[in-house]
């Protein structure tokens, strides 16, 4: 094995352990692969809608392997304008980003909830099932029902007698 392939072996292994970090349940994981999953597809958009706008000024740059790809799908092909014309770049860099748009929108509102519920998010998505209480069919008497309600109607007008209460000014 030769010094290049050793390096490249290094390299690999480093790669793989640092996936398998990246694919555990682990909370501070999550967030990190949401935010720059986030900004890589945010630069790639900006990136794309620069080549575009590149390629509107530059049309010579357009790269015959952009015009093959294109060519296997014949709707769009159709769609689209000449290759080699100033609106191809435009049109085709701003086709794409609408595409990857909505991609983008649900990782931004995933950032926001990661970022505003965190703990509580955490706590769902890390929580056991835990088995549902079971309420019992013991039937209650109605006269603790109707004392109940007696304390409820107590307890309001109590609440309601401490609130001040305004008075319209009959001036204004």
């Amino acid at each position: 094995m030769s010094e290049d392939y050793a390096a490249w072996d290094y390299v690999a292994w480093a790669g793989f352990v640092l996936l398998v970090l990246l694919c555990l349940p682990l909370a501070g994981t999550r967030r990190l692969i949401l935010g720059l999953s986030t900004w890589l597809l945010r630069l790639a958009l900006l990136a794309v809608l620069a080549g575009g706008a590149l390629l509107y000024f530059r049309p010579d740059l357009l790269p015959a392997e952009v015009v093959a790809a294109v060519d296997d799908f014949p709707q769009l092909r159709d769609t689209l304008p000449v290759p080699g014309s100033p609106l191809y770049g435009l049109v085709l860099a701003s086709l794409l980003t609408a595409v990857f748009l909505p991609l983008l929108a649900v990782f931004d509102i995933g950032c926001k909830l990661a970022g505003l519920r965190l703990r509580r998010l955490r706590r769902l998505a890390d929580a056991v099932a835990v088995e549902p209480v079971v309420a019992s069919n013991e039937r209650v008497p109605w006269y603790r029902l109707r004392s109940d309600r007696r304390t409820a109607v107590d307890t309001m007008s109590q609440v309601g007698a401490r609130k001040p209460f305004r008075v319209a000014d009959p001036r204004s």
